[in-house]
């Protein structure tokens, strides 16, 4: 079973160099400040990868690794905190898949924090929708590179469009390249802008290459995180190339009879609502779990819960391969819930919890078999949530 105790903030830690042995070599990471201890927010795992062999699996985002609800909103309000200062309209962009409820969360915590109603959510989709697209951008280390951001609904446009802050929010960031990248192409569309944040829980970037990034940008640029460091990997020389999962591209489906989370194409941030809950058997420890890039409604559902009183973890499904071992206990294999034939995984789950297994799309309870894989239940969450 996998345990996290909430971590509190601590009078930052001195500098230190820490060696994390894993399967495919041994990262070496060197801390500059550490808001919450590093060992309290992440571990480390394989990817099964080849151009990128390891893999940061944070104990606080609420993928790979099981979550107490209340620790990810403490996440959430301490960065937000970072952020809620920054001029108006303020545009958040959380990164697909992994970051999708950080990001909202962040974005939902400013605009509780500062009662501001100038807070525009939007998040990357991997998805192929029948809407007008902003623009679309690569990851190139990633298993799944290609993200697309749809331009918001009319009513939403004048902020996307007029914003002065632009904040954008991964689970962390290694070389800024993806991040700069959507930065520069938001910039193209509005130039505007006075001000960018690049926020996440772990930053790996030096300080020279924080510089470099305002400079490309041409603007004052923030990078908010509870963690601040460098780090290098010294992979083992006889360690096999693992292969990436065979995925059949089907580049012209549409996703739109499937997909119901309105943050795809904007939300304004401080108006979430949570759905009726349904009556469980509340006697026995819940596992929550959110399904790929849909993961914040779901989260705030487990927190719901927890905040009732009930034992209660979150996780989520994802699109990532990660090697069975070192921060992984265990790995679940099955094909995704949208239709694409994608292998997704479901990683650390502790089998004394009953699953709950939160859809964005009635569709998916049908055409998705993981509950019954996993002996656990399934409900539809989105479309009560704004009904």
């Amino acid at each position: 079973m996998i345990e996290t105790s909430t971590p509190l903030p601590t009078v930052e830690a001195a500098p230190r160099t820490l060696f994390i042995p894993i399967q495919a070599g041994t990262l070496q990471i060197r801390t500059r400040r550490e808001e919450w201890p590093l060992e309290a927010c992440l571990a480390c795992a394989t990817r099964q990868n080849p151009r990128r062999l390891y893999l940061f699996v944070s104990k606080v985002l609420g993928k790979h690794w099981p979550v107490k609800p209340s620790l990810m909103r403490a996440v959430h309000r301490s960065l937000a905190e970072k952020i809620a200062d920054l001029p108006g309209p303020l545009l958040v962009i959380g990164l697909a898949e992994t970051a999708t409820a950080l990001g909202r969360g962040v974005a939902e915590e400013a605009a509780l924090q500062t009662g501001r109603d100038d807070v525009l959510y939007l998040q990357t989709t991997r998805y192929l929708l029948s809407h007008h697209l902003a623009f679309s951008f690569d990851e190139s280390h990633s298993h799944a590179p290609d993200h697309a951001v749809y331009r918001p609904d009319p009513t939403l446009r004048p902020l996307f469009n007029a914003a002065k802050s632009l904040v954008l929010v991964d689970d962390e960031i290694s070389t800024g390249r993806t991040l700069l990248e959507l930065a520069r192409a938001y910039l193209r569309a509005n130039l505007d802008i006075e001000q960018v944040a690049l926020v996440c829980i772990t930053n790996w970037l030096s300080l020279e290459r924080q510089r470099k990034i305002g400079e490309v940008l041409g603007r004052p640029v923030r990078f908010p995180a509870l963690i601040e460091g460098e780090f290098c990997f010294d992979p083992k020389p006889d360690f096999p190339p693992p292969e990436l999962p065979l995925v059949i591209a089907q580049p012209d489906r549409r996703h739109d009879h499937i997909t119901a989370d309105p943050a795809r194409t904007g939300v304004l941030a401080g108006h979430w609502r949570l759905p009726p809950l349904p009556d469980l058997p509340l006697d026995r420890p819940l596992a929550v779990i959110g399904t790929g890039e849909y993961a914040y409604t779901p989260f705030r559902v487990a927190l719901a819960w927890e905040e009732r009183g009930c034992d209660v973890r979150f996780q989520s499904t994802t699109r990532s391969p990660i090697l069975l071992g070192d921060a992984i206990t265990s790995r679940r294999e099955f094909w995704d819930n949208y239709g694409d034939a994608i292998p997704n995984y479901l990683y650390n789950l502790d089998p004394d919890r009953l699953p709950v297994i939160c859809y964005e799309h009635p569709a998916m309870l049908l055409e998705h078999s993981l509950a019954a894989q996993i002996s656990g239940l399934s409900w539809v969450t989105e479309p009560a949530c704004r009904d």
